[in-house]
């Protein structure tokens, strides 16, 4: 458990005020609690020698009092934890989803996205949960056990032995039993995130479903995650109800001795019946709070496997990035440049120099790693590679590519990204530069990529939302929006991925003639099958 609060630490503390606040009305509430029973009991004792109700009236409004204030108090406790579970579970998602995003190109390559984030939101959830809760429980019950145990002892020494007893046996079911509950946790939860991922799949591939009409190989699939899930369920439910079984036997025994000896002590005469229903009361309440810090243990465990998870994240190495600002890029140069996926060599000992003032293109079939060799310029495959790559002559392990991807590069690719958002959002993404210069240059762009008629169509213009799938657009018209955004940046490399192959042929010319009038002081990459496009330099041709 304290490698779980180490981990989630500095995430407890952005918001340790509202924390303190939550528990202290928690436990005002249990105090609540403590005395309701007194005020039961206590009644009960009156009613045997009162000669009238005269005296309830006292104990109604006490009564009333303290439940309507434990109902209030309830609600604002309630608020606060929302709160709490809600902001800190968010900031944890949002510090893995980076990590995630920052990690090497290649880890997220191979990875199901799906289950991924299914596993980070549910698991970082489930430890800001447990974390809050416990550190409320935990002070919460320890004051309920210390008051009852004060009250009990000034009843009978007895009692205490008892609760002694019970804690011994609690210890010793949950000490045999923990490594059974955590395999059996760890088992459930991977299963299910398996699920997850494929449940995804059957709405995210749904295009590619009915052309291919694999309706029933896809649910097929599904099925193959789901019943692992459902084996790996009953085996949860079975070790679970395995401990809570031996809970419910021990609190059977309790409650027998319980009844036996109060039985006799009130026969006896040596206890009121009202006394009895305190100690009976308080005896349950601590025996509850003892039984929350022995069963606690089948949680711990369920999120130690969230935890272990998590860590497992949290020590994925984050992609290699320098520190070294540039302001410009003149030139980007490979020496002996190769790339292997696994065994499989897709760049061999290539050496190339691609310098400022140039329009280069790059060729090869599929699979020839004409989009690595993009990537590793890019710096996405950092420390992946044997050679050689630098910008300016600095080696390009040294220089802050984050910072300049931001800055100083543009790439439009074959199958562009659009986010479901506005047309103008997508083009302008981070960058929200509305000045006159910037407004005339996206009308200028728009007509050279016969955008402009386009967008005048639509019902609120550049304004109008993007649906998520990108479908209210076509193919050309998606094309034309992520080069007109790589345009629009100004950067000082360009890189054009299959630039012609949905566009038009006015579109097509008019964007070979920008290209080449702004190349003078621009490195310009075009990833082309296209032996007929108007703007291609051969001499200055890559071949892979």
């Amino acid at each position: 458990m304290k490698r779980i609060f180490t981990f989630c630490k500095p995430y407890l503390q952005i918001h340790k005020w509202t924390l303190i606040l939550y528990i202290t009305l928690s436990v005002v509430m249990s105090t609540s609690t403590l005395i309701s029973p007194y005020i039961v009991g206590d009644f009960m004792d009156y009613l045997l020698i009162a000669e009238n109700m005269s005296f309830a009236v006292s104990y109604f409004l006490l009564f009333v009092g303290i439940n309507v204030a434990s109902i209030v108090i309830g609600y604002i406790a309630g608020r606060t934890y929302v709160h709490l579970q809600n902001r800190l579970g968010y900031a944890l998602n949002c510090v893995f989803i980076e990590k995630m995003q920052h990690s090497a190109l290649g880890f997220i390559d191979n990875q199901d996205t799906a289950y991924l984030n299914q596993r980070i939101n549910n698991d970082s959830n489930a430890l800001i949960i447990f974390c809050i809760n416990v550190i409320q429980s935990i002070i919460v019950n320890v004051v309920i056990i210390l008051a009852t145990l004060i009250l009990l002892f000034s009843f009978h020494t007895t009692l205490a032995g008892i609760l002694l007893g019970v804690a011994s046996v609690y210890f010793l079911i949950y000490t045999l039993y923990k490594k059974t509950l955590y395999k059996a946790n760890l088992i459930y939860q991977e299963a299910q995130s398996v699920f997850f991922g494929k449940l995804h799949e059957q709405l995210a591939y749904v295009r590619f479903i009915k052309v291919q009409s694999l309706y029933s190989m896809f649910i097929e699939r599904l099925n193959h995650s789901f019943f692992p899930l459902l084996k790996s369920a009953f085996k949860r439910q079975r070790a679970s109800y395995v401990f809570g079984s031996f809970d419910q036997l021990v609190l059977i025994v309790v409650q027998v001795i319980l009844l036996l000896f109060g039985g006799a002590e009130i026969i006896a005469g040596r206890l009121s019946i009202g006394r009895f229903v305190i100690m009976s009361s308080y005896f349950n309440m601590m025996l509850g709070a003892l039984r929350y810090f022995f069963g606690m243990g089948e949680t711990i465990q369920s999120n130690l496997v969230s935890f272990n998870r998590l860590k497992s994240l949290a020590e994925i190495k984050r992609e290699e990035n320098g520190n070294q600002c540039i302001g410009r890029i003149d030139s980007i140069e490979l020496k002996n440049l190769s790339f292997f996926y696994g065994d499989l060599c897709v760049i061999n000992n290539m050496s190339r120099v691609f310098k400022k003032g140039t329009l280069y293109t790059v060729r090869g079939g599929n699979g020839s790693g004409k989009s690595t060799l993009l990537n590793i310029m890019l710096g996405l495959h950092t420390g992946e590679f044997t050679g050689q790559v630098m910008l300016n002559g600095i080696p390009i392990e040294s220089v802050d590519m984050c910072a300049l991807r931001s800055r100083l590069i543009g790439v439009a690719e074959q199958e562009p990204t659009l986010l479901a958002d506005s047309v103008m959002s997508n083009i302008q993404l981070h960058s929200r530069d509305t000045s006159k210069e910037k407004l005339e240059l996206l009308n200028k762009l728009s007509k050279i990529l016969d955008l402009d008629e386009f967008i005048q169509s639509l019902p609120d213009k550049f304004e109008t939302v993007i649906n998520e799938h990108s479908n209210n657009l076509s193919g050309g018209e998606k094309q034309k929006i992520a080069i007109l955004r790589t345009l629009l940046k100004d950067p000082e490399v360009i890189i054009l991925d299959e630039p012609t192959s949905a566009l038009d042929e006015y579109s097509r010319k008019s964007l070979g003639n920008y290209l080449n009038d702004i190349k003078a002081n621009k490195i310009i990459i075009i990833v082309t099958h296209d032996k007929e496009c108007e703007f291609i330099d051969n001499e200055n041709i890559v071949y892979l």
